[in-house]
């Protein structure tokens, strides 16, 4: 099904606003007035508000969530950011886990096979696709470090290997396998990749 993603129309008022909740004391709710407060009571700024609730920094209701908290926080502000780009635009880093790093063609490409939107509509959602990206911090983000682990039962990550050795002992076979895992959220995916291998591999 196809998605959408959010716009907004004044990007350059992306960076200002988030330095300025970084400093600001957090609010009850996060609301057209307080954004207005913080300097920022053009129309256009109005849209930040749908854009942070859709990257996870306000609930649905309009008050801050934790990772609001650690947006605040100057060692965690850039990173909270990319983790949340992550989330968000999943579809696209499930496409190429280092989306944020590819060229114009690439990603509006990306945008429009995922969304089956318009021209101008692709060029709203990659605009503020990248502003965010401009902000955030990605590096040893996109993929875990790759070392030998031996494969669990279940569990999640986006890279791995592992060494796997048959029950059996009359078996003496050695595999040596590497995982690109699909990037999710849902662990339930990871737990079926990992107990698909475990039965086709392992000896009972």
């Amino acid at each position: 099904m196809p998605v959408d993603y959010p716009y907004v129309v004044s990007n350059n008022k992306i960076g200002p606003i988030l330095s300025k909740i970084e400093k600001a004391a957090k609010p009850g709710r996060f609301s057209q007035e307080f954004l207005k407060n913080l300097g920022f009571g053009a129309s256009n700024d109005r849209a930040v508000i749908p854009l942070l609730r859709r990257l996870g920094f306000l609930n649905d209701s309009g008050a801050p969530t934790e990772y609001y908290d650690q947006l605040k926080d100057a060692t965690r502000h850039k990173t909270v950011l990319g983790d949340r780009i992550k989330a968000l635009y999943s579809d696209l880093f499930t496409l190429n886990t280092e989306i944020q790093k590819a060229n114009e063609s690439e990603i509006k490409g990306a945008i429009s096979r995922i969304t089956g939107k318009d021209e101008t509509s692709v060029s709203r959602y990659y605009a503020t696709f990248k502003t965010l990206v401009s902000l955030a911090k990605f590096d040893g983000e996109s993929v875990a470090p790759l070392k030998d682990v031996e494969v669990p039962e279940g569990g999640a990550g986006e890279a791995a290997t592992g060494d796997i050795k048959p029950r059996a002992s009359t078996a003496s076979f050695h595999y040596n396998i590497q995982l690109h895992l699909p990037a999710t959220t849902d662990v339930s995916v990871y737990n079926a990749i990992f107990k698909s291998l475990r039965d086709s591999l392992l000896l009972e």
